[in-house]
């Protein structure tokens, strides 16, 4: 009888490591799939960012060529347009970078 409480037991125990080893592995791929997510969107954030930061400089560069004093280029409308445009995004960047960081403090 003790041989087969004691197997009986070491079922059960090795019954709840699978279970729980299978929900660790579930709730590990489910915080990757998110990060993923969170990386994809990261990077659509940061090619605007490269967009508009592309777009600054071109209109900087056309209204020096019309001869205009730094004064008037930094308060061209615009520029200000897609300034106001760079500081959402790169707000936008922050948040992302938090929640993901938020993911991996979790994991540990």
């Amino acid at each position: 009888m003790g041989l087969l409480q004691r197997l009986s037991h070491d079922l059960r125990a090795g019954w709840v490591t699978l279970r729980h080893g299978t929900a660790k592995a579930a709730t590990r791929a489910l915080e990757e799939g998110e990060l993923l997510r969170y990386r994809l969107e990261l990077r659509k954030v940061e090619q605007q960012l490269n967009d508009l930061h592309a777009d600054i400089g071109e209109r900087t560069i056309e209204l020096h060529d019309r001869g205009e004093v730094a004064d008037r280029i930094v308060s061209d409308g615009e520029i200000t347009r897609l300034m106001k445009q760079v500081q959402t995004l790169q707000d936008e960047r922050t948040k992302l970078l938090l929640e993901m960081n938020d993911i991996t403090v979790d994991e540990e």
